[in-house]
């Protein structure tokens, strides 16, 4: 639970701050395509990030510190127990992954109407051929919209002067995928909706849309100052539908602005190239190591491994009678790490002699995982009182199977140290 709050901290912080990048630095340029392809690519990375921290990118071993040379255990990471561990605490955690998935699926479910009202209105509205366009025309008022080769156009606007400028626009839209661009930031905005850059970012979106299909038409030699007036003719009447790319509903005065606003000098096209650098950035920022990573394994004719860790070549002994420290394929608790670690903090009890003699402290534990991922000779290599160790000895004991570890591609044991606080206070 904790990790989906983190997730979602750190995915919401990368996306805010690619969305000041963008404000400060693209938002006022007229390099529309670049501009595109920067909005999707700050999607693509968040999506990344997110699917990327779930993913594991190397062989890694559950250990909680370096590596030295000369151990003979992999030593897990420690486990505390209170005495009070039986109480109830209050956490927040939960009720924060309630109202952000509760919320999400209310918007989700608006978008999918949404999609189905355009679906219902495309199936009944009348199809025509216009200037070699297909398009369906609509009963209801409201301005032109299209939704990727969908153009819908009211019947009244058959004989408009301004209908060869609206087909244009509405066909640059399907014609270069705008719909694609419009659902990312949908679902972005959606399992963000908290985060207000995410909104600010699905406004940019749109509004960069609109600019390249009234970029597209002044390109094919229509008058800007007649264009301009047709939109002005067209601004007040509403839209049909929400999830679409609609001919005037944006800003107007942003539009016409930018309609009559000198070219960037093509040499500000460079500045894009600063967003890969500040995404990997990023990405190195918010990563952090949690395992033991090794380039280069040899192992040894008496079993002993030597890795290549930090830069240097360390080995590790063997541990003795077929047991390993360090496999190819390390054995893995059912669930993974944040599994073990829960079932520990879960089933150790603090044993009441214990609790009212005020006796506290590190025990430290120790077991091999078999070949077939039965937990075996489990032992204490550093007690505090009998009852805290066989309370430690007792829980180790009773895990359930692992998946064994593998070296050269067979099943091996592996031993594990781990360390268990009990803490009175």
């Amino acid at each position: 639970m904790a990790g989906i709050v983190t997730l979602l901290i750190k995915t919401n912080v990368m996306l805010a701050a690619l969305c000041l990048l963008y404000q400060a630095l693209y938002r006022k340029d007229t390099f529309f395509g670049w501009r595109r392809a920067s909005l999707v690519l700050i999607y693509v990375f968040v999506g990344f990030f997110a699917l990327a921290s779930n993913l594991r990118w190397s062989v890694a071993s559950p250990v909680a510190g370096s590596i030295d040379q000369g151990i003979t255990t992999i030593w897990l990471q420690a486990v505390e127990v209170g005495a009070t561990v039986e109480q109830v605490t209050f956490d927040i955690k939960p009720i924060i992954i309630s109202i952000w998935q509760g919320v999400a699926a209310l918007l989700m479910l608006r978008l999918l109407w949404q999609l189905g009202s355009i679906c219902w209105l495309a199936w009944k509205s009348e199809a025509r051929v216009v200037e070699g366009v297909k398009v369906r025309f609509t009963e209801e008022e409201g301005s032109p919209f299209s939704f990727f080769r969908w153009i819908f156009i009211n019947k009244n606007l058959l004989d408009d002067p301004c209908l060869h400028e609206v087909l244009l626009h509405e066909c640059t839209h399907a014609r270069q995928w705008h719909s694609l661009d419009v659902l990312l930031s949908e679902v972005a905005a959606i399992l963000c909706w908290f985060n207000p850059f995410a909104w600010v970012l699905r406004r940019e979106v749109r509004v960069n849309l609109e600019y390249l299909a009234d970029q597209h038409v002044v390109a094919q030699g229509h008058d800007v100052r007649t264009y301009q007036y047709h939109l002005l003719a067209l601004t007040y009447q509403r839209s049909v539908a929400t999830l679409t790319n609609n001919f005037n509903v944006l800003p107007l005065k942003q539009r016409i602005k930018m309609m009559n606003k000198e070219r960037s000098n093509s040499i500000g096209r460079i500045k894009y190239l600063l967003l890969l650098p500040v995404c990997a950035l990023l990405f190195m920022m918010s990563t952090t190591p949690v395992s033991a990573q090794s380039s280069k394994t040899i192992v040894h004719p008496d079993g002993s491994v030597t890795v290549n860790y930090g830069g240097k070549d360390m080995t590790i002994k063997h541990a003795g009678e077929d047991v390993y420290v360090l496999v190819d394929e390390m054995p893995e608790f059912p669930g993974g790490m944040k599994a073990l670690l829960d079932y520990l903090s879960t089933n150790v009890r603090y044993p009441e002699s214990a609790k009212q003699a005020g006796i506290s402290g590190r025990v430290t534990t120790q077991f091999v995982v078999g070949e077939d991922g039965a937990i075996r000779d489990v032992k204490v290599l550093r007690g505090v009182s009998p009852d805290l160790d066989a309370e430690a000895v007792r829980v180790m004991s009773s895990m359930p199977k692992w998946s064994p570890g593998k070296q050269e591609g067979k099943p091996v044991a592996v031993r594990y140290t781990v360390p268990i606080t009990f803490n009175a206070q």
